[in-house]
């Protein structure tokens, strides 16, 4: 019998992603409509990480553009960052019909998880979907 997790992973809709984005693309691309070298770029990058780490270290969280930054820390003391990214990204990539993708199970796009295990017993009746 399958379990409730199984069958929710294997029909739920997800992002079949592409490679991994290099550095040497993402400075291609960031120097292409500006003037700026990507030696320029690389430099501007590395000291907006010293400088965030240097803030984040001072308990301060720091909005840099695309994203803020707020350190936190767990119960055993060790000291984390959240990251939440800017609302301009967020709206990008939500806009209908922007994104160029694969969509592995997009037919479910919008099923409730219910409809996805009584999916997943139709399609495999010799595992059905436990309820305990």
């Amino acid at each position: 019998m399958a379990s409730y997790i199984k069958a929710i992973k294997a029909l739920c809709p997800r992002l079949e992603l592409g490679r991994f984005a290099s550095r040497q693309r993402y400075l291609e691309l960031t120097t292409q409509y500006t003037t700026l070298s990507p030696g320029v770029v690389m430099n501007v990058q590395e000291n907006e990480l010293e400088t965030l780490a240097g803030l984040l270290l001072e308990g301060r969280p720091v909005h840099s553009g695309t994203a803020i930054y707020t350190p936190s820390i767990n119960l055993k003391g060790e000291l984390d960052i959240k990251v939440r990214v800017d609302k301009r990204l967020l709206q990008a990539v939500r806009t209908r019909g922007a994104f160029h993708g694969k969509i592995r199970n997009a037919e479910n796009i919008g099923k409730s998880t219910a409809e996805l295990v009584e999916l997943w017993n139709r399609e495999h009746p010799e595992d059905p979907v436990t309820t305990q």
